[in-house]
């Protein structure tokens, strides 16, 4: 009786394992085999690292990629792959990527659209369209997109919106005024708070406005500092702003436009108050799961120096520990133009934009070891594991 009890467990098992095995073989994108760039990772804790490389405004360019953890092959163009009808592919000028309940919301600024993507397979469900959309935030029924709302070059104040979209119908039901071009937008309890930047005033705007979710209306602002962009919520409640700093751009003789910054890119902590992370600088940052914000950052940018420094925040506060790059692997990096790690094994995963050519993507050790690094599209920005 035992053997044949065995025997039927065996069989099973090996049911079973054909059955994960068909899945994994038959699945739709399973024929992309892109570029092996690692070891695979059978047992990875994620199966896809999703790049959206932003592309050139008006050039059309904008790519999706992912890298695949258990053959470790870089896939380029992946939604391009696998959506071969949609002639215009992604569209223009990627802005920000999310999954969400085994949907991938890719954000299409210049296209003004928002598309909705089957994250198994990277297949087009939905597109929604909006003008100017930037960044994207979700709570159980809905999702909310900032949107510049038609914004004006050259000065002319525009006051920018926010769209909320059904996630059962995938349709605008409502949407509401803010601040001047607003960026980063994220959800704090029954609050939708969203970063105003109006990057495009001579005087920038400097508030977080806050939207009660239940009304979807604008309760109140809190006064930051000029020029915001980045927006992120912890498993705490705080937010986690950033700023664009602030600059000027002058022509020499020979045509090159030259940056001088009069206040730095800084990053503050609100908490019910607000609170300065001082000496931290972002150009781009990510909050993980494993309990710290990361950003990485030019710390000599106020003397017109070059020093790429990452810096680990701890959500709950203590000493921020930066790291300069020029001393470790990650030297390699040029242009950091995006961050996420990994919560279950501390990796770094930056994006690199070479600006006038295919950037790359990097993955580091949580001490900044060289473990990989791939092709990507034009100025890879927004990742997102799966």
């Amino acid at each position: 009786m035992k053997k044949c009890a065995l025997l039927v467990f065996s069989v099973a098992a090996m049911a079973i394992a054909v059955g994960c095995s068909k899945d994994e073989t038959t699945s739709k994108d399973s024929g992309l085999a892109g570029v092996n760039v690692a070891v695979g990772e059978k047992k990875a804790a994620f199966s896809k690292l999703f790049v959206l490389n932003e592309g050139n405004f008006q050039k059309n360019n904008s790519t999706l990629d992912f890298f695949r953890f258990s053959d470790g092959n870089y896939v380029s163009d992946a939604f391009g792959s696998m959506n071969p009808a949609v002639v215009q592919g992604l569209g223009d000028t990627g802005n920000d990527l999310v999954l969400h309940e085994g949907k991938l919301w890719v954000v299409m600024n210049a296209s003004g659209a928002v598309h909705v993507l089957d994250a198994k397979n990277e297949i087009l469900l939905k597109t929604i369209h909006i003008p100017d959309p930037r960044y994207i935030a979700f709570d159980k029924a809905y999702a909310y997109v900032s949107s510049y709302a038609g914004a004006v070059y050259g000065g002319e104040e525009t006051v920018g919106r926010v769209y909320r979209i059904s996630l059962s119908t995938y349709s605008v039901d409502g949407t509401i005024e803010v601040g001047c071009q607003p960026e980063g937008i994220a959800v704090s309890g029954d609050k939708l708070c969203v970063a105003n930047s109006g990057g495009y005033n001579p005087v920038h705007d400097d508030t977080i406005s806050v939207i009660d979710l239940a009304t979807f209306k604008v309760t109140g602002t809190i006064k930051v500092a000029s020029n915001l962009h980045f927006l992120k919520a912890d498993s705490e409640g705080n937010l986690w702003v950033s700023t664009y700093g602030e600059s000027t751009w002058t022509q020499d003789a020979d045509g090159n436009w030259n940056q001088s910054m009069s206040e730095p890119m800084g990053l503050y902590k609100w908490s019910g108050t607000l609170y300065v992370v001082k000496d931290v600088h972002v150009s781009c940052m990510t909050v993980c799961d494993d309990g710290y914000v990361y950003s990485i950052g030019n710390a000599a940018e106020m003397s017109g120096g070059y020093d790429n420094t990452l810096y680990k925040i701890p959500i709950k506060g203590g000493t921020v520990i930066p790291t300069s790059l020029s001393k470790t692997d990650a030297a390699r990096v040029g242009n950091p133009y995006g961050i996420l790690v990994n919560p279950k094994n501390g990796d770094i995963y930056i994006a690199d934009a070479d600006y006038t050519g295919p950037g790359k993507v990097w993955c580091f050790t949580k001490d900044l070891k060289y473990k990989w690094s791939a092709v990507a599209g034009m100025l890879p920005a927004h990742m997102v594991l799966r």
